[in-house]
């Protein structure tokens, strides 16, 4: 396949949560992220009681000096807005009102919940958003202790109609080994959504995916690892990237 990668879940924006500090680190892991063939980044900052919670306009401000940093690496690298949205009873109602941010201000969202939560509250959790009308994406389902234990409450979500993220280095075994069989797994049985980096930083979570398709496009194919590196994320955003 080409090298063209989208990156749905990253923590770039700088200083609203603990990814990117300041600019400085941000432009570095934008040059990381263009290196590795990424050519859209969707910065999904937290929206998180404990690890941030900027205001909307913020996050806006903060996303208009990102693209154009991304600009000046080459005037083709997109960049969209949207946010990791740990799930509380109130988010549906902060999402109708603006206060939080959908992916690229459309239906999808992207939600997470604590790792050893249950799945029931968790199931609940993504039926409330999809109630109120919302395309859900869980992030990084390979975090979650309950589902990971019974791979099978995966396929119930999938078949739900939620959409199921996992994290580019679990692909390749950054979590270990137990967490990169469970995902293999999850790709056997379709049930993959989409990849993104969840990257940090430029150390420990670099914004790095050219491993993790090298690695599912010589096990799964071409055609497979352009959708979920891909093709499924452009289609959420509806725009061209």
């Amino acid at each position: 396949m080409n090298d063209y990668f989208i990156d749905m879940h990253s923590h770039i924006l700088p200083g609203v949560d603990d990814g990117a500090k300041d600019v400085e680190e941000m432009k570095k892991m934008l040059q990381i992220a263009y290196d590795e063939g990424i050519r859209c980044i969707i910065a999904t900052p937290h929206h998180h009681p404990h690890r941030g919670r900027a205001p909307v306009e913020t996050l806006k401000k903060r996303a208009a000096i990102l693209r154009q940093a991304a600009h000046e690496i080459d005037g083709r690298f997109r960049i969209f807005l949207g946010t990791e949205i740990y799930f509380g009873q109130d988010v549906v109602q902060k999402l109708k009102e603006g206060k939080i941010l959908s992916m690229n201000r459309r239906e999808y969202v992207l939600v997470e919940f604590p790792p050893s939560q249950t799945y029931q509250y968790i199931r609940q959790g993504l039926q409330q958003l999809q109630f109120a009308g919302y395309e859900v994406i869980l992030a990084h389902v390979e975090r979650y202790h309950c589902i990971v234990e019974e791979p099978e409450l995966a396929e119930e979500l999938h078949d739900m109609g939620v959409n199921l993220q996992v994290n580019a280095g679990s692909i390749t075994g950054d979590s270990g080994r137990k967490i990169k069989k469970f995902i293999e797994g999850l790709m056997d049985q379709d049930l993959v959504f989409c990849v993104g980096t969840d990257a940090h930083d430029t150390k420990k979570r670099p914004p790095k995916m050219k491993k993790a398709a090298k690695h599912v496009e010589k096990k799964y194919g071409e055609d497979y690892t352009r959708r979920i590196f891909y093709s499924n994320a452009k289609e959420m955003l509806k725009k061209r990237c």
